[in-house]
């Protein structure tokens, strides 16, 4: 009975005060017996601490049998409170499945600043034993605070940038010793002020800071940042396009989602109208929503396929009627949007996405966008998504930039991709830093392992990458060129037509590229998952559990759900 109340606590996210509560007691009762009894509170509490407690050294012995580990954080506000969550990636490396845990979703009080997130990142990373090192990325959003963090605290920073230390902090150390420089001042009996009867302590400021700056890393060390590419693009797709200034497209685009919001938002708050909608068209129409990114498109992409009916339901509701011009700016709006949206999609995968997929995505994005020559309505919206592409991401439109590395190395790696996704003009230069890489990779004795799981096998890449084969042209390797052992499995490696996973199994080098790149996501949508179940679970009327319960509780129950998805 305790092990069935347990369950019930965790699984339904109760306060641990449930079990004595006498409605509670009379339901189990007259559910089994009288003469049961109920487990008390402090039980609970025990036993929970105790699963917590095999959690955390379960995934900590986890971790630490691992190679490299990826990790995705954010912050979450709910009822006042707000959670910094945190979640742990990485790939098996026999069968190259991904496995997913949640780290924490620790309280963070206070305002969101970049030491606060900091501290409590670092906290985390200690509590579970992993080693900078081991991390690959920690992935976030574009957040100014996560960005100030990591570049403060991190060696990706730090040992290339020795002024990450904010002006504000070196006046509030000058202000600090000015305000007690009158303890240092001793003036003569006769109130002259003689320079003589001065006292002053002379202080090297420079090496004040230096000295501020190494104990402030020495207490808080991050590993290295990648910043969402999912996020990225949503940015893009919301916050760029609205700053479209082309009178024409603003026009049509306002006039067309303004009787687009007048029916989503009658959709959404009639019944009535719901039912009709649904009898007439047989089938829902989803209502955007800010927290989902790719919600509008969806949306919009649901009337146009309903075009035909739709229009019986403007005239049926008594709705302004959508105009011929409009329905075809719908129609654009679709076709440019509808790239953006797939690749949206593409990178904030879990199972199935990897680092490698951003470089590819990103330059079939924009050729697809580019090849859009027949667009009436919507040729600002073309332009101005490619424009913002290449200004956001101008590390993977320019691959000869220092931050362009990691996604280099990822998409080569990739048996997907290889050299196919990399423009003429950079594979010679990418084929390079490839061969370095391979150089630099340290390994054991080769050894092939046998597998025949390939868990790659999503049909629509091969239509979406298409273009890429068809913009960039093969490069001829010559295998006999170089000598070098290490040089010739890499050029093997390239020259293969093999694109399953069981290709890295030949090429141990070329294997440990591929985990050590590849292990990182590319979007930080696993941690928005965590808050998304969490948002079911921390409503006004539980919002009474205490910090550490709650943290406890939904990893335990993210666990007994399912051990290896969030």
């Amino acid at each position: 009975m305790k092990d069935l109340v347990f369950n019930y606590i965790v699984e339904e996210m109760k306060p641990l005060a449930t079990c004595e509560k006498p409605s509670f007691k009379r339901l189990i009762r007259g559910l089994t017996s009288d003469s049961i009894v109920l487990p008390y509170r402090k039980a609970l509490a025990s036993e929970l601490n105790l699963k917590y407690k095999a959690y955390v050294e379960m995934l900590t012995d986890y971790i630490e049998k691992q190679s490299f580990v990826c990790v995705t954080a954010d912050i979450w506000s709910a009822n006042n409170k707000s959670y910094l969550g945190m979640t742990c990636h990485f790939i098996n490396e026999i069968n190259y499945n991904r496995y997913s845990y949640i780290l924490a979703c620790r309280r963070i009080k206070g305002n969101h600043t970049y030491l606060n997130i900091a501290k409590v990142i670092n906290e985390i990373i200690q509590d579970f034993k992993i080693e900078n090192d081991k991390i690959t990325h920690v992935v976030t959003d574009n957040a100014s605070n996560f960005g100030k963090a990591f570049r403060t605290f991190s060696k990706q920073y730090i040992v290339t940038d020795d002024t990450h230390i904010s002006d504000s902090n070196y006046l509030g150390l000058i202000s600090s010793d000015d305000s007690d420089s009158d303890d240092n001042i001793t003036i003569s009996s006769d109130d002259d002020v003689n320079s003589s009867n001065l006292e002053f302590d002379v202080v090297d400021l420079s090496s004040l800071i230096l000295n501020y700056k190494e104990t402030i890393t020495n207490t808080i060390s991050l590993p290295s940042h990648i910043k969402c590419s999912a996020h990225t693009l949503n940015l893009i797709a919301s916050v760029d396009t609205a700053k479209i200034v082309d009178q024409a497209y603003n026009s049509i685009s306002k006039s067309t989602f303004k009787k687009l919001s007048s029916f989503w938002n009658l959709l959404s708050r009639s019944t009535v109208v719901s039912d009709k909608v649904f009898d007439l068209c047989s089938c829902k129409f989803p209502v955007p929503n800010l927290t989902r990114w790719n919600s509008m498109y969806d949306a919009v992409h649901k009337v146009v396929k309903n075009k035909q009916n739709l229009v019986l339901v403007f005239n049926e509701l008594k709705m302004k009627k959508m105009k011929k011009n409009e329905w075809s700016f719908l129609e654009e709006y679709c076709k440019v949007m509808g790239p953006l949206a797939i690749s949206l999609d593409k990178l904030q995968g879990e199972k199935s996405s990897y680092l490698g997929f951003v470089a590819p995505t990103i330059l079939a994005l924009r050729l697809l966008l580019i090849q859009m020559n027949d667009l009436v309505h919507c040729r600002p919206l073309c332009f101005n998504i490619i424009s913002s592409l290449e200004k956001r991401l101008d590390y993977i439109l320019d691959l000869k930039k220092v931050k362009s590395k990691s996604f280099i190395l990822s998409a080569i790696s990739h048996p997907k991709f290889k050299l196919s996704w990399v423009p003429d003009r950079y594979k010679s230069y990418c084929k390079q830093i490839f061969i370095d890489e391979c150089n630099s990779i340290k390994t054991d004795k080769d050894v092939a392992l046998n597998t025949n799981e390939n868990i790659d096998s999503d049909s629509s890449d091969q239509e979406f990458f298409q273009i890429l084969s068809e913009n960039c042209l093969d490069v001829e390797i010559d295998i006999h060129s170089n000598r070098n052992n290490i040089n010739v499995q890499a050029l093997e490696y390239l020259h293969s037509n093999n694109k399953d996973f069981t290709v890295l199994n030949s090429f141990s080098i070329i294997k440990k590229i591929f985990f050590k790149y590849n292990t990182t996501l590319p979007s930080s949508a696993p941690v928005e998952r965590l808050f998304s179940s969490g948002s079911q679970i921390m409503t006004p009327r539980r919002n009474r559990l205490n910090d550490k319960t709650f943290e406890m509780l939904l990893c335990c129950r993210c666990q007994n759900l399912n051990s290896n998805k969030l």
